[in-house]
C-alpha cells in the first residue's frame, strides 16, 4: 500500500463508518459512563511495572494511570494528555509534534512502548522528537507512565522512565455484544477538527475491534491573538485488532496501526527565534512522516507447577521520516528519504507460589534496519545531486536480552520488587564515501529493587534505587559529514553506553477520600554521550565527534493526588520540581533543558447524573538556569522561559446515556506563554467543543 492510498484509506474509512452510524439510528447505550473518575485516579491498575497487572498504589515503583477521557481530550498527539501529570513536563517544537521530559531526561533516554512494543528505533534522537505524533491517541485505552530507571526490565532507553500506550483488548467486551463510538471535537485557537469512529464487537470466540481518527489543525493564534505561521498540520490514523479465544490454546491477538502526517511545518525553523532577525530556514518540512505496525501476541495458561502464564509476541514497525529543508538564502534543497524498518519478538512466562513470590522471566530480540537518501536540488535549475544522507544508508541494529523480575509479598505489611537483565546490542554502519564504517558490540547488566512497607491503613513508604543505561543507537554514531552551525561530524567506534544509578524515596496514601504519591529522588548519569569538537577542521568546517565524556546529577521531587472532598466535589493536583548540573572537563554548569517548576490543580464537580463542571489551573515557574546549549537555542530565551498560569473551565453535560456534550475555555486569561524548550509559543484564549455518541 502507498502512502498516499494509506491516507485516502484513512479517511474512507472514517467517512464510511460515520456514515453507517448515523444511518443506523440509535442502539442501545453503553451504560458506562466516560466521565467516570475512577479512570484516571493514581491508584489504577497497572502493568508497566511489575508486568502483571497490579494496583500502582501497593507497589512501590512511581506509577500513574492516564484513563481514556483524558486521552482523548488532547488536541493533537498523544502526549499532551501528560500536561498536570506527576513526574512529566510536555515540550512543543512545533505543532503536531510534541516530547516529554521525565526526571531531567528525554528522547532516547525514556522508552516508549505501544502495547508493550519498542517505539523507540535506531533514529531516535536523545532530544525531543516527532515520533509520539506517530501514535493514535483517540484509538487508545489508557497511557501508563513509569518514572524513573526501569532498565531491569526493559534495558536500553529505559533511563528516565517508561511511557506504555495500551489500546482497548475487545476479549474483555462481553459476549454476543457490540459497541460503537463517534468523537467530535472543535476548537476556535487552532481552527482543530478530529473526527474519531471506533467499533469492537465479540461473539463466542472472535472478537474484533476497528478505529480511524483524522485531525486537522490550522495555523495557530497564540496569546494576544496573534497567528502564527507553518504552524498547521493534518494527522489521518486506522487501528484493528482481531482477537481469537481458542481456549485450551489460549488466545491470539493481531494488532494492526498506522497513522500518516503529510505535512508537518518545522516552525521553529522558519520564524526567527531568540536572537535571530531572520529565519534559519527557507525550507524545513516532515514531508511524511508515517509509522505501520502490526503485532501478533499470544497468551496461554499453564500448568506446569512453576509457571502460570504466558505470553508472546512478534511485530514489526517501520517509520518513515521524510524531509525537505533548504537554508535561508541558499538555493540547494535537501530532499530525504529515511525508513527505519524494525522486526521484534518476546516471551515472558510468569508465576506464583504459596510463598507470596510472583515473578517472570523473559526474553526479547529486536532487529532493525535503516534506508535513507538524500538529493540535493538546486531550486533553480531543478538538477539534483546525490549526498550523504541524514542517516548512513544499509545500518544495522540489533539487540537481544534475557531478564527476570521477583515481587514478593513478605507479609501483609511488605513489598520487596528486585528485576535484573542482560542486554546485548550490535550496531554496523558501512562505509559511506570515503568516511569509514563502525561496528560496536556493547553488553549491559541493569537492575532495579523497589521496597513498599505499609506503615498505617493506607499508607506506604517506598524506595527504589536502579542502574539504568542507554547503548548508543544509529543516531548517535551516524552523524556523518555536514552538520549544522559550520560543524564536520566524524564517527566515534569506541562509544560505549550511557549509565545511570538513581534512587528514590516517598510515600503512597490510598484513603477512602484522599489519594496521593510524593517522591524524592536523585540520578546520577555517567559516560553521557555529548557532541565536541576535536580541534581539527575540513576544509572551512570545525571537526566534531560524539563521545562519552559528561557527568550529570538531577533530583528533584514529584507530588499527585486526588482528594474527593464531598460526595460530588472533588480536587486533582500535581507538583514537579528538578534540577540539574552536568560536568565536561572538569566544568560544572546547569543541566540541559531542565523543565522548571510545575504544577496544575482540577476542580471537578458532578453537579448530577447529567451536569458536571469543572475549573483548573496549569502553572510553571521562570526558568533561567541555561546550560550553554540552552544558551545557543534559538527556542529558548537566553534571559529564561518566564513563568506563566493558564486558567481553563470546562463543563460535560450528559443528553442521555449514550450522548455526552462537552464545552471548554482553555486559557480564560488569554496568556501568551511558551512551555520550556518549546518552538512556539501555547495556545490562547481556545473554546473547545465535543460530542461523545456511543451505542
Amino acid at each position: 500500500m502507498t502512502i498516499t492510498q494509506s491516507s485516502q484509506l484513512s479517511r474512507n474509512l472514517l467517512t464510511i463508518a460515520i456514515a453507517s452510524v448515523l444511518a443506523g439510528g440509535a442502539h442501545a447505550a453503553d451504560s458506562a459512563k466516560k466521565n467516570d473518575r475512577d479512570a484516571d485516579r493514581l491508584e489504577a491498575v497497572q502493568v508497566t511495572a511489575t508486568l502483571v497487572p497490579e494496583d500502582s498504589a501497593k507497589i512501590a515503583s512511581p506509577v500513574v494511570v492516564v484513563g481514556p477521557e483524558k486521552l482523548h481530550q488532547a488536541d493533537g498527539t498523544v502526549i499532551e494528555s501528560l500536561r498536570g501529570t506527576p513526574g512529566a513536563f510536555v515540550q512543543q517544537t512545533t505543532p503536531g509534534q510534541a516530547a516529554v521530559f521525565i526526571r531531567g531526561s528525554k528522547g532516547s533516554e525514556i522508552l516508549h512502548l505501544v502495547d508493550g512494543f519498542r517505539l523507540n528505533s535506531g533514529i531516535f534522537r536523545n532530544a525531543p522528537n516527532q515520533y509520539f505524533a506517530l501514535v493514535d491517541g483517540q484509538s487508545l485505552d489508557r497511557l501508563e507512565l513509569l518514572r524513573g530507571p526501569s532498565a531491569g526490565l526493559y534495558g536500553s532507553d529505559a533511563m528516565g522512565g517508561v511511557v506504555n500506550m495500551l489500546t482497548p483488548n475487545p476479549l474483555e467486551l462481553d459476549e454476543h455484544s457490540m459497541r460503537h463510538e463517534v468523537r467530535f471535537r472543535a476548537d476556535s485557537a487552532q481552527s482543530l477538527r478530529i473526527g474519531h469512529y471506533s467499533g469492537a464487537g465479540k461473539g463466542e470466540n472472535f472478537a474484533a475491534q476497528v478505529s480511524a481518527t483524522t485531525i486537522n489543525v490550522g495555523n495557530r493564534e497564540i496569546g494576544g491573538g496573534d497567528e502564527r505561521p507553518f504552524s498547521s498540520f493534518e494527522s489521518n490514523s486506522v487501528n484493528a485488532k482481531l482477537a481469537y479465544d481458542a481456549h485450551d490454546f489460549g488466545r491470539f491477538t493481531l494488532n494492526v496501526q498506522d497513522t500518516y502526517q503529510p505535512l508537518t511545518y518545522r516552525h521553529d525553523e522558519l520564524v526567527p527565534g531568540y536572537g535571530q532577525t531572520t529565519a534559519t530556514s527557507a525550507t524545513a518540512t516532515f514531508e511524511p512522516q508515517q509509522r505501520t505496525f502490526a503485532q501478533l501476541a499470544w497468551e496461554n495458561s499453564l500448568d506446569n507447577g512453576l509457571f502460570q502464564n504466558i505470553r508472546a509476541q512478534v511485530g514489526k514497525q517501520a517509520i518513515r521520516d521524510d524531509r525537505r529543508s533548504r537554508d535561508t538564502g541558499a538555493f540547494s534543497e535537501a530532499q530525504e528519504q529515511n525508513t527505519d524498518r524494525m522486526t521484534g519478538g518476546s516471551v515472558l512466562l510468569s508465576g506464583s507460589n504459596e510463598g507470596g513470590h510472583r515473578y517472570s522471566v523473559g526474553a526479547e530480540a529486536y532487529g532493525e534496519k535503516v534506508k535513507a537518501y538524500r538529493t540535493n536540488v538546486d531550486i533553480r535549475t531543478g538538477v539534483g545531486t546525490t549526498a550523504l544522507a541524514r542517516f548512513p544508508n544499509g545500518s544495522v541494529q540489533e539487540s537481544w536480552a534475557l531478564y527476570a523480575i521477583d515481587d514478593w509479598e513478605i507479609n501483609d505489611s511488605v513489598d520487596w520488587v528486585i528485576a535484573g537483565r542482560y542486554s546485548d546490542f550490535n550496531l554496523d554502519i558501512p562505509r559511506q564515501g570515503s568516511l569509514a564504517g563502525v561496528k560496536i558490540d556493547n553488553s549491559a547488566f541493569s537492575g532495579h529493587t523497589g521496597i513498599s512497607v505499609a506503615v498505617a491503613d493506607g499508607t506506604r513508604l517506598v524506595a527504589n534505587v536502579g542502574r539504568g543505561f542507554r547503548a548508543p543507537n544509529i543516531f548517535d554514531v551516524g552523524q556523518f559529514g555536514n552538520r549544522p552551525s559550520n560543524r564536520f561530524a566524524i564517527p566515534n567506534p569506541n562509544l560505549k553506553p550511557e549509565t545511570l544509578v538513581s534512587v528514590d524515596v516517598g510515600v503512597k496514601h490510598d484513603g477512602d477520600a484522599f489519594d496521593f504519591e510524593a517522591y524524592a529522588f536523585q540520578s546520577q548519569y555517567d559516560d553521557k554521550i555529548v557532541t565536541v569538537f576535536t580541534g581539527r577542521n575540513v576544509g572551512s568546517r570545525r571537526e566534531v565527534q560524539n563521545v562519552n565524556a559528561t557527568e550529570a546529577t538531577l533530583y528533584g521531587v514529584e507530588f499527585g493526588f486526588n482528594w474527593t472532598l464531598a460526595e460530588a466535589w472533588w480536587l486533582d493536583g500535581s507538583l514537579n520540581y528538578t534540577r540539574g548540573t552536568e560536568k565536561l572537563d572538569g566544568n560544572e554548569a546547569p543541566a540541559d533543558r531542565i523543565a522548571p517548576l510545575n504544577a496544575s490543580l482540577d476542580l471537578n464537580w458532578q453537579m448530577d447524573d447529567q451536569w458536571r463542571f469543572n475549573a483548573g489551573v496549569l502553572a510553571a515557574a521562570t526558568q533561567d538556569r541555561l546550560s550553554d546549549r540552552d544558551l545557543g537555542d534559538p527556542r529558548i530565551d537566553p534571559n529564561g522561559t518566564g513563568g506563566w498560569a493558564r486558567w481553563d473551565i470546562g463543563t460535560v453535560y450528559a443528553l442521555n446515556d449514550a450522548v455526552d456534550l462537552s464545552f471548554q475555555v482553555q486559557n480564560i486569561g488569554d496568556k501568551q506563554y511558551r512551555e520550556h524548550g518549546s518552538g512556539i509559543d501555547a495556545v490562547g484564549r481556545n473554546f473547545v467543543l465535543g460530542v461523545d455518541w456511543r451505542f
